[in-house]
């Protein structure tokens, strides 16, 4: 299963992922952003 965060570059979406990565695998969490260069250390 993918877990998809949306907004992942913002306050909320950032604190989404970093949480989310100590629970699963990289490879199941996607991330969309209106900036891709702004989530490049995503």
């Amino acid at each position: 299963m993918k877990l998809l965060v949306t907004g992942a570059t913002g306050q909320l979406g950032t604190l989404v992922v970093k949480h989310l990565l100590t629970k699963v695998p990289a490879e199941q969490i996607a991330v969309s952003v209106r900036n891709p260069q702004k989530a490049a250390h995503l």
